[in-house]
This record gives C-alpha cells, sequence and structure tokens, in this order.
C-alpha cells in the first residue's frame, strides 16, 4: 500500500509540472491553405431550341470527340456538332422522347484545358496576388508536388476563389476532382521561434533566470506549428511556459 501512494504522489507532481521548452532559430514559411475542385474552361450544353424530339445520336457517353463532330441530329432535320475537342459526359434523353425548350440533350467537356478553382478564407485571399506559385497535392499523389500559378482573384456566391493553371497535369485528373492546395506568401530564415500556442493574446508565459514573467510580444511570421517573435529579443535559454 505504501508503494502504491508513494507512485500516486510522483505521478500527481509529474501532472502539475510545467510543460516549457526554449526558443529556436529557423526557418518559417508562413502559407495561405485551400481545397481545390478541378473545372474545365469549356463546357458545353446542348439544349432543344424548340419542341422537339432526337432522331439520332452519333455518339455515346464516354466517348472522346474531334471539334466538328456530329453529335445528334433532330426530328427537325437540325444537325448539332461538337464545339471543341472533348468528352461526352452526359445524355440525359432517349431518342424519340418529346424535349421542351431549354431541355439538355447532350454534355460535352473539354479535357484539356483545366485549371483549378481554389476556395479561401477572406484573410487567406487578402495575402494572395496574381502570379503567385501554388503547390498542390492530390491524396492519390500524396508524394508528387504539381506547381501552379494563381492567374486571377475573384468572388464568387460569397466566396473568394483562387484560378490556378498548371502547365502539365498528371495523366487521370478530371473535373470535379479535389486537391489541397498551398500558397506560400513569405519565407525567412535564422528567425527566432516559439510554438504558436505559446502565444496568447499578443503574450507568452515565459521564465528568465528563475523569474516567471508574462511577456508583450510583437509577432511576425507564423506556420501552422510555429511563430516568429520580432521583439523583444529572447535568448535560447529561456524557458517558454506552454499550456
Amino acid at each position: 500500500m505504501k508503494n502504491f501512494w508513494t507512485l500516486w504522489v510522483f505521478i500527481l507532481i509529474l501532472s502539475c509540472r510545467e510543460k516549457t521548452t526554449h526558443p529556436l532559430q529557423g526557418e518559417v514559411v508562413e502559407a495561405v491553405y485551400g481545397l481545390g475542385i478541378i473545372k474545365s474552361e469549356n463546357h458545353y450544353e446542348a439544349k432543344a431550341a424548340i419542341l422537339s424530339s432526337v432522331k439520332e445520336f452519333y455518339v455515346t457517353e464516354g466517348m472522346n470527340v474531334a471539334k466538328g463532330t456530329k453529335l445528334f441530329k433532330t426530328d427537325q432535320g437540325s444537325i448539332y456538332y461538337s464545339p471543341f475537342a472533348g468528352k461526352v459526359t452526359d445524355i440525359p434523353v432517349p431518342i424519340s422522347q418529346n424535349l421542351f425548350p431549354q431541355t439538355t440533350i447532350l454534355s460535352l467537356i473539354d479535357l484539356n484545358h483545366l485549371y483549378l478553382e481554389v476556395s479561401l478564407e477572406q484573410q487567406g485571399a487578402m495575402k494572395l496576388k496574381e502570379g503567385l506559385k501554388a503547390e498542390i497535392s492530390f491524396e492519390f499523389f500524396r508524394n508528387k508536388k504539381i506547381i501552379g500559378t494563381i492567374t486571377s482573384l475573384y468572388p464568387k456566391n460569397e466566396q473568394f476563389i483562387a484560378k490556378v493553371l498548371v502547365s502539365q497535369w498528371p495523366p487521370g485528373i478530371l473535373p470535379g476532382m479535389s486537391a489541397d492546395v498551398a500558397f506560400e506568401v513569405a519565407r525567412k530564415k535564422s528567425v527566432t521561434l516559439v510554438p504558436l500556442k505559446a502565444v496568447a493574446n499578443g503574450h507568452i508565459l515565459m521564465r528568465r533566470d528563475s523569474i516567471k514573467k508574462k511577456l508583450k510580444v510583437e509577432i511576425g511570421l507564423l506556420d501552422q506549428e510555429k511563430v516568429e517573435i520580432v521583439s523583444p529579443k529572447l535568448f535560447l535559454t529561456d524557458e517558454i511556459i506552454l499550456p
């Protein structure tokens, strides 16, 4: 029983002990993160202009077609042609079914001109600009980073969007696929860093020369784990008390 209580007291002392670390000199990279969706520059939907029906389809779903390929013929004798090279993605109506005006007859998408539409938070969008590089990673390509470039920034449906172009997509990429995107906005080397969680309301709790104090700090760049302390000067021997 005595050994049990001794062990219990020892565990209690350990649990009450402060968690500390020390500042370090290193590199910090500040980035903005977003979720991207692959889109196509060209998407075509052939729609009925008047009350009509399809007499004949010349293509099937999933077929690759060249520009100018015959797609279908209506009962009025009109023949629809592909406006660009692409893939037929949807034929939602059967032959001879009566179609009302604006009914979609066939959908076609261009797989040769893809881009990434990245949704951003407001704070992140304010840090970006056209021409900035983007690092793109797909779940099925985790070991392969793809580099793209922001070509435009704009609002869309109360969201903030970065349009990213890539010179060459990996094989198998299709519209609708998602990717994680990181935009590097700043980088510094040989700066003083502390854990991000150590900073609360612009202050850190620290111990120097056995004296514990709350210190107001000016921060610089930060990433998901650490933050640059611009001032006051911290020493590598300082103890930073963690929450």
